[in-house]
C-alpha cells in the first residue's frame, strides 16, 4: 500500500511538471459530476478526481481535455466515441494511460469496478 502511494504521487508530481510546461493544453471539460466521482483537488492548472464505479455504470458522453489515467483494479469497458464508434477495452490493474484529450462514453461491463484516477489538465 505504501509503494502504490508513493507511485501515485510520483505520477501526480510527474503529470504537475508537464502540466506547467505544457503550450497547447486543452480548455478542461469536467467529468460528468456524480456520486461516484470524488474531486480530490482542482485549481487554476488541474482537477484531479477518483472515480469509483460497479459493474453496469453508463457515464454519458462527456469531453476530457489532456489527461493522465491511473487504475487501481483490472476492470472492462465499453467505450464510445463521439462518432459513435463502440470498442470494448481492458485495462489492467497499475496501468497508466495517457490521452491529449477525447469525448467518449463510458460503461463499466464486466466483474470489476472501475476505481481511477484521473488527472486532467486545464487550459492556463
Amino acid at each position: 500500500m505504501k509503494n502504490l502511494l508513493y507511485f501515485v504521487v510520483s505520477i501526480l508530481a510527474v503529470t504537475l511538471v508537464l502540466a506547467f510546461s505544457a503550450g497547447t493544453i486543452m480548455a478542461a471539460d469536467a467529468m460528468p459530476e456524480s456520486g461516484d466521482v470524488k474531486v480530490l483537488l482542482e485549481n487554476d492548472d488541474v482537477r484531479v478526481a477518483r472515480a469509483s464505479r460497479p459493474p453496469g455504470t453508463v457515464v454519458p458522453m462527456h469531453t476530457h481535455p489532456a489527461y493522465v489515467a491511473y487504475f487501481f483494479e483490472a476492470w472492462k469497458g465499453k467505450l464510445t466515441n463521439k462518432a459513435g464508434k463502440v470498442v470494448e477495452k481492458e485495462f489492467s490493474a497499475g496501468q497508466v494511460i495517457y490521452s491529449p484529450g477525447k469525448t467518449h462514453a463510458v460503461e463499466v461491463i464486466g466483474s470489476n469496478n472501475q476505481e481511477v484516477l484521473v488527472i486532467e489538465w486545464k487550459k492556463k
